[in-house]
């Protein structure tokens, strides 16, 4: 008796074998081509989504509408095109939910596959549309993902490139390259190749447990590679937000590392990317309005030490620009009042910024910064901000940041963070700074780190539905 993969193959043949033979008195590929045509030509079939069908569109047409895999000779592209979406597993996904089941499989007898296709153009033509678009939804959710991040939170965006799959997928076909066609679309970052090795190792161990906690911590942070850029920046920084760690990397590689405190739970750190361009030395903290009603404006009114016990002014905007206001002067029993008011705390020890924050414009208003909270470094969960980032050893990132500028040395930075006014210092380049999200991470020697899902985006990401409609793709294509 053969193995599966022999009587797979054998399977493979036979039908190639009769498509062969169907053409014998007379080619049937116009009017297979002709079938193809109007079958793309019209809606994408439901559940497939229309990103998927556009590339099964592009695909045909770059053919102009030939069918690719079921011609005579291409017995080993079927194969190889059999073998790739196996592989989906080894990305975290599932085979099964790019339609395998509907793709060539053991049948009893040649004579039963002759006779179930013989000149049935249009089974002839199912089939090569079925393996086309199998590959192409695989292809799309190891390049881009299953799940979109704005279903975890919708300020979190995907910003990946999407990938010409229609024309990969050609190319490597023509080339004979199909075998590792997903390498070419996956994402292109080490730690991605060290967790799907991670993943695998585990299965191994496992048997194989898809249920098991482990491995779907291993799929989910699988995914949140594909919202990544491809170029994080040959220098960039690196907040990990479960990790409650910042790196400074060169060329991947760590060169400055700190512990960080983020948000809490209910005011959560966005994940996102920006550019740092600006360094700012003894800041003003400028409360936030939310703060400022919440917080800042209810505790001034219990206590009338409370804004110069902690070095708060109050400012009102005006036509005529900013003003300082006497706290004597203010009703604070009128919010419509207390709302026209701005409320600043002055540079010093007690800055809730401590004394230096780096600027990276979003629109979140998230900056890293000091803080003169220290001891919450010791504590192993550090989520205790409003939503910005505060650093364990902020005057070791400003001295890496201004290591090339001989203007500011170790004194020259100290002095700076301990002045009665502000002083912004803008960079000489600007540093990409990716705040990410990542419960697992490869620690370097072939083993996983894993932390707290601290914002419970791990469960959410479980829980929340497919948004691209692959499941079950080639079957669609019928």
């Amino acid at each position: 008796m053969g193995t599966p993969r022999s009587r797979r193959s054998g399977c493979v043949l036979a039908v190639l074998a009769a498509l062969a033979l169907a053409g014998c008195g007379r080619d049937l590929t116009p009017k297979i081509t002709t079938e193809i045509q109007q079958r793309t030509a019209a809606a994408p079939p439901s559940p497939l989504s229309a990103a998927v069908w556009t590339d099964v569109q592009r695909f045909y047409a770059q053919r102009m509408h030939a069918p690719r895999w079921v011609l005579d000779g291409e017995e080993a592209q079927i194969e190889a095109a059999l073998r790739v979406v196996a592989r989906a597993p080894d990305h975290g996904l599932v085979a099964a939910d790019y339609g395998e089941a509907n793709l060539p499989r053991p049948l009893p007898s040649k004579p039963s596959i002759q006779e179930s296709l013989g000149e049935d153009v249009l089974k002839i033509a199912r089939l090569d549309l079925q393996i086309t678009t199998a590959l192409l939804a695989l292809g799309r959710d190891v390049a881009l993902g299953r799940t979109s991040p704005a279903a975890i939170d919708p300020r979190w965006k995907a910003a990946r490139p999407v990938p010409d799959l229609a024309a990969s997928l050609a190319a490597a076909a023509n080339a004979g390259r199909l075998d590792g066609w997903l390498d070419t679309v996956r994402p292109v970052h080490p730690e991605y190749a060290a967790l799907q090795t991670a993943l695998a190792a585990l299965r191994t161990q496992l048997g194989n447990d898809g249920g098991d906690a482990r491995v779907q911590r291993l799929v989910l942070n699988l995914e949140r590679w594909r919202w990544l850029p491809d170029d994080l920046g040959a220098r960039h920084i690196l907040v990990n937000i479960p990790a409650f760690q910042m790196a400074v990397r060169e060329g991947g590689r760590p060169a400055l590392e700190m512990k960080v405190v983020v948000g809490t739970p209910e005011r959560v750190t966005p994940v996102f990317s920006g550019r740092m361009d600006t360094i700012v030395f003894s800041p003003y903290w400028n409360v936030p309005d939310s703060i400022a009603e919440g917080e800042t404006a209810p505790s001034a009114a219990r206590d009338p030490r409370f804004l110069a016990r902690n070095n708060i002014e109050i400012l009102r905007r005006g036509p005529d620009g900013v003003s300082t206001v006497n706290p004597e002067s203010v009703d604070w029993g009128d919010s419509d009042a207390i709302k026209a008011l701005a409320f600043r705390q002055k540079p010093g020890a007690s800055n809730a910024l401590g004394h230096v924050k780096f600027l990276f414009p979003n629109p979140y208003e998230v900056y890293l910064h000091d803080t003169p909270a220290d001891a919450l470094f010791a504590r192993t969960r550090r989520a205790f901000s409003h939503g910005c980032v505060r650093l364990e050893k902020p005057e070791a990132l400003a001295s890496y940041l201004l290591r090339d500028d001989p203007n500011w040395d170790a004194e020259r930075i100290e002095t700076a963070m301990h002045q009665d006014e502000e002083r912004h210092v803008a960079m000489k380049e600007k540093l990409p700074v990716h705040i990410v999200y990542f419960t697992a991470w490869p620690d370097g020697a072939g083993g996983v780190q894993t932390f707290p899902d601290v914002y419970g985006y791990d469960t959410k990401q479980s829980a929340s539905p497919a948004t691209r409609g692959h499941a079950k793709a080639s079957s669609s294509a019928d």
